[in-house]
């Protein structure tokens, strides 16, 4: 005869007994030290995001109408800001006008170049509500005035007038903040021009 309790069987083993004394213990605070680190992890990352702007403008501040705003050693100023269905390419004559139920925004903007800062780079978007933003416009119209800056091109203290091109959807335009000037380089909070 056999003795029944050595036999392996494999429900048997499927049915072991749970563990007890000290390595159950161990266990179980391993397992609540785990879900604590989980989220302290996950409250830190969320007070981070938080800390770095949850308003419906976070990174962005608008400055007053026709200000200049310094930055990237260049000093901005949004001359103006135009609503048009229309653009004419100065090279062709030809008109161009945007998609249906959208606009287009030219902005005129002058740059001062005020330092010899190597990162300096003209990069502008429209910002509009819910931090939603609008790049220039990728359309090739020739215009009279430039839409970047180069710095070689750019003596230091002399004016710079630029023209940039954004299309917006049209139901968009009541709501829109202004023009922010995008520094690539940098995390700091962006400014956003409004015109005079």
């Amino acid at each position: 005869m056999t003795d029944v309790r050595s036999a392996r069987t494999p429900v048997a083993d499927a049915v072991a007994p749970p563990e007890t004394g000290p390595g159950r213990r161990r266990r179980a605070w391993l397992l609540a030290a785990c879900v604590l680190l989980a989220v302290t992890v996950y409250l830190s990352l969320w007070t981070a995001y938080a800390l770095n702007g949850l308003t419906s403008h976070g990174r962005y501040r608008q400055y007053p109408a026709g200000a200049a705003v310094t930055s990237m050693g260049a000093e901005f100023r949004l001359v103006s800001l135009q609503q048009t269905t229309q653009l004419t390419n100065s090279i062709t004559g030809e008109i161009t006008s945007p998609p249906v139920n959208a606009v287009f925004l030219v902005a005129r903007v002058d740059v001062v170049r005020r330092s010899d800062d190597p990162d300096l780079f003209c990069s502008f978007a429209v910002l509009g509500p819910d931090r939603r933003i609008w790049e220039p416009n990728t359309a090739y119209v020739s215009r009279d005035l430039s839409s970047s800056c180069q710095r070689e091109e750019m003596p230091i203290g002399r004016t710079q007038p630029l023209e940039v091109i954004f299309q917006v959807p049209e139901s968009y335009v009541g709501e829109l903040a202004g023009v922010a000037v995008n520094d690539p380089v940098s995390r700091a909070v962006r400014p956003v021009l409004t015109p005079p």
